[in-house]
């Protein structure tokens, strides 16, 4: 007869299944973790991605608003550039001149001057300043009239007082 097959024992085989079943179960207990450290770190950067994206935006509405036309026309005026209603242009291949080039003095197309919001407050001073300069000019002109006015009236009642005594003066004198 043969003899029966050795058995393994049933306490090292228990010991051997926890063992597998304790190093899977911390296994996945580092992998949830590792994918939960991962998942946080990813919607940081989206959030960062999301707020970069939001100030890239407004930077090129920025630029779009400085490379505007009419923001270009301020620019230009305040540094004192003028249009020139009489352009000349340089054909680059041969290097020739079409039209006479003729130099701005400034005032060739006033409607195309933009002004500057300081230009604007400060002319609108200006204007102010002329009005209330010529204000000052008139009430001064009128009080100088005033004054003279009251100088002659003072005068012809100084002459008549003078004139008055002079004549009782001399009515006295011519009964004597």
């Amino acid at each position: 007869m043969q003899e029966p097959a050795a058995r393994l024992a049933r306490f090292p085989f228990l010991l051997v299944l926890i063992g597998i079943f304790g190093i899977g179960m911390g296994g996945l207990l580092m992998l949830n973790t590792t994918l939960q450290s991962q998942a946080f770190e990813s919607r940081t950067l989206n959030r960062q991605a999301t707020e970069l994206a939001y100030a890239q935006a407004d930077l090129e509405d920025q630029l779009d608003a400085l490379a505007a036309p009419q923001e270009l026309a301020r620019r230009a005026s305040a540094l004192g550039m003028r249009p020139n209603p009489y352009p000349a242009f340089l054909v680059l291949p041969g290097g020739k001149v079409l039209g006479e080039p003729t130099p701005v003095g400034g005032q060739e197309v006033p409607a195309l001057i933009v002004k500057t919001p300081a230009q604007l407050v400060a002319e609108q001073a200006a204007k102010r300043a002329r009005a209330e300069a010529k204000a000052a000019a008139k009430a001064a002109k009128r009080e100088a009239a005033q004054t003279k006015a009251q100088q002659k009236a003072a005068q012809k009642k100084a002459n008549r007082m003078a004139g008055t005594t002079t004549k009782k003066g001399a009515a006295a004198g011519g009964r004597r």
